[in-house]
């Protein structure tokens, strides 16, 4: 019998299960110590509300969207618009998993900085008519144990204290606080993060924005960018339909991925509709 068994005596026969192992590290969990993750639910229902889990969420979304014709690796594309941090894989490839190869149109913090060529490109892999597109365009942030914004345990590479999520927002947040400084130059050696920066300085409306400010901010200027470009190529395409979806994954403890939902909306025949999972 290998260490990673227990054996118990149940009703006079033996009965293996295997000891529970980190989702993250890998290592084996002791079952006997709780964490106590009141903090991070607490925090998770305030600014987060309705928030769930990964799985469940891309799951709900194929559920819904089977009675709109839209058919997972039949007739239906996904592209997906995340940040590009290791840790909004798992999001993927939970959609990947449904949907089937997606076509990757996020930068630094979510944002589509793809632009009008890389929606063109999605939009040129799929049929000229009665195609379905399917979008998922993320930005994201974590929340600890204890339920503090931004801070992430990263233990699958080794690391033993916490870090940022979103890195680049939490540096522009930072930024803002001691006085950026106007107006913001394309650095050709920093681009995506210089774009963040002009992108997000037109949304931050208040002088000391928090993180989850900025956060909220990056959310926004995705579902907006993310409307337009689609809008924009149904005109020339009146047959295809786009579900839309956006919002924020949030990364908790223990390697769960929430996402919140901020919008979900459908386009047919030119004109933008709501949807609700």
């Amino acid at each position: 019998m290998s260490n990673s068994q227990k054996v118990e005596i149940v009703e006079g026969k033996e009965n293996r299960t295997q000891s529970p192992l980190c989702r993250q590290c890998h290592a084996k969990v002791n079952v006997n110590v709780k964490e106590d993750t009141t903090g991070f639910e607490k925090a998770l229902q305030k600014y987060y509300p309705k928030a769930i889990l990964i799985n469940d969420f891309v799951f709900k979304t194929k559920q819904a969207l089977l009675s709109e014709g839209f058919y997972p690796q039949v007739n239906t594309m996904a592209c997906v618009g995340l940040c590009r941090d290791e840790i909004t894989s798992p999001f993927k490839v939970a959609i990947e998993t449904i949907y089937g190869s997606a076509f990757s149109c996020g930068a630094l913090g979510g944002l589509l900085l793809c632009g009008k060529t890389g929606f063109s490109a999605a939009h040129h892999h799929v049929p000229e008519k009665k195609a379905c597109l399917v979008y998922f365009c993320f930005t994201h942030t974590a929340i600890n144990e204890k339920g503090e914004i931004g801070q992430v345990l990263r233990n699958k590479t080794g690391m033993t204290q916490e870090s940022t999520a979103c890195g680049a927002l939490m540096a522009f947040t930072n930024e803002l606080k001691k006085g950026i400084k106007e107006p913001i130059q394309i650095d050709e050696n920093d681009v995506e993060m210089t774009m963040l920066k002009k992108r997000l300085m037109a949304s931050s409306s208040k002088v000391t924005p928090t993180l989850f400010d900025v956060t909220n901010a990056a959310y926004k200027i995705i579902t907006n960018d993310l409307e337009h470009h689609s809008l924009e190529d149904s005109k020339h395409h009146p047959t295809r339909q786009y579900a839309l979806f956006s919002g924020v994954q949030i990364h908790g403890p223990d390697g769960h991925d929430y996402v919140w939902l901020g919008k979900s909306s459908l386009i047919r025949d030119g004109k933008t509709q709501s949807f609700a999972l």
